[in-house]
């Protein structure tokens, strides 16, 4: 079914019932029950695909990112789900805001650029356009990504493909704001980010929607698995779930975090979010031996209320920007602390870019 637009006009901005903030980014896969508990506690959330729709549908302030950024070229169609059915399932679900189905848009590809941005911009319903990039439209092909936002004036959602963590690579952050800033009126949401989101929030960008686990805080890219013989377990994959630190500002896998346990005060492991109540994150590790899905469970409820902890902390202050390169600050130099412990922890790529960015009352730092 295609869209006449003799019977639409153009709606480009958010619905009011989409309010700047951060919200989870949980996948697909989650129970009906604490999907609504979720919602209501963070007053939305975002699912994916297509079980992502059918849940969306029973519970309010959803909505669902399609989640499948294959390229063109290895799907043979311009489009993920055939003829608008993926906009057709969003409007079945009842959703606030509609999420367009955009594939991934290679690096220099400037028509892909401009075809996404174009798509569904006559439906009259609130629209975002999400726009699956890799690090070099934050770099080299800035000009042209501020460009064509700027022409089509349409919100827009980034979701940074790569391997592993594209704010690692080297200038995507100051990238990141410079366009914040340069589409000027334009939202500008994150979507499956991580605990950078608050940082961009705090730089101007509408929302950001925090993955929950590690497969849901990156856009992912396909990455070949090195090879090895079936009895080589010295390169088993970690499947421990990712935890945040929040004393550290960083996330570890929660095999990890037993290396802390023996560092004196101040405790790096102690959490005192609405979830944790003051327990030690060491509960996740011990987990992980006895029961790995509810040590993932349990891992994921603390990264969203470690999450809007940081976020409140952060957003009630005079100067975000500030409080928020101070808590980048502290962060790291809790991790250089524990050097006399004989932990050796190196500042994440990712942190080491806020600290040079500086803030209103702080310089730019580099960190070695």
């Amino acid at each position: 079914m295609k869209i006449d637009p003799e019977f639409v006009v153009p709606v480009p901005q958010l619905p009011t019932s989409i309010s700047p903030g951060i919200y989870p980014y949980l996948g697909g896969q989650i129970a009906v029950g604490e999907l609504q508990t979720v919602a209501a506690a963070y007053g939305g959330a975002v699912l994916s695909g297509k079980q992502g729709a059918k849940l969306a549908a029973k519970v309010q302030r959803v909505l669902v990112d399609p989640a499948q950024y294959q390229a063109r070229a290895e799907t043979g169609s311009d489009m993920l789900f055939g003829i608008d059915e993926w906009l057709i399932r969003q409007q079945a679900a009842g959703v606030p805001l509609i999420l367009t189905d955009t594939q991934r848009i290679r690096n220099r590809d400037q028509l892909a650029l401009k075809k996404a941005l174009a798509r569904w911009e006559l439906i009259n319903e609130p629209t975002l356009v999400v726009l699956p990039i890799e690090p070099w439209w934050l770099k080299g092909g800035l000009p042209c990504l501020i460009q064509e936002v700027r022409a089509a004036g349409r919100p827009v959602a980034i979701v940074l493909l790569h391997r592993y963590n594209g704010l690692d690579a080297a200038g995507t952050i100051a990238g990141l704001l410079t366009f914040i800033s340069a589409v000027g009126q334009l939202p500008v949401v994150l979507l499956r980010c991580d605990i950078s989101a608050v940082g961009a929030l705090a730089y101007g960008a509408f929302a950001g929607f925090v993955g929950w686990s590690a497969s849901t805080r990156h856009g992912p890219l396909p990455m070949a698995l090195p090879a090895r013989s079936a009895d080589d377990e010295a390169d088993e994959r970690d499947r421990s779930p990712g935890v945040f630190v929040s004393s550290l500002h960083t996330y570890f896998n929660a095999s990890k975090l037993p290396a802390f346990a023996h560092c004196r005060e101040p405790d790096v492991l102690y959490c005192d979010d609405p979830f944790c109540g003051g327990s030690s994150l060491l509960q996740i590790a011990q987990l992980t031996e006895t029961n790995l899905q509810t040590a993932r469970n349990v891992a994921y409820r603390h990264n969203l209320a470690s999450t809007e902890q940081v976020s409140r902390r952060i957003f009630s202050t005079s100067e975000p920007r500030d409080a928020w390169w101070e808590a980048c600050k502290s962060g790291a130099n809790a991790s250089a602390s524990l050097a006399e412990y004989g932990i050796t922890l190196p500042t994440p790529r990712w942190l080491r870019q806020w600290l040079a960015v500086g803030s209103p009352l702080h310089d730019p730092e580099g960190v070695g």
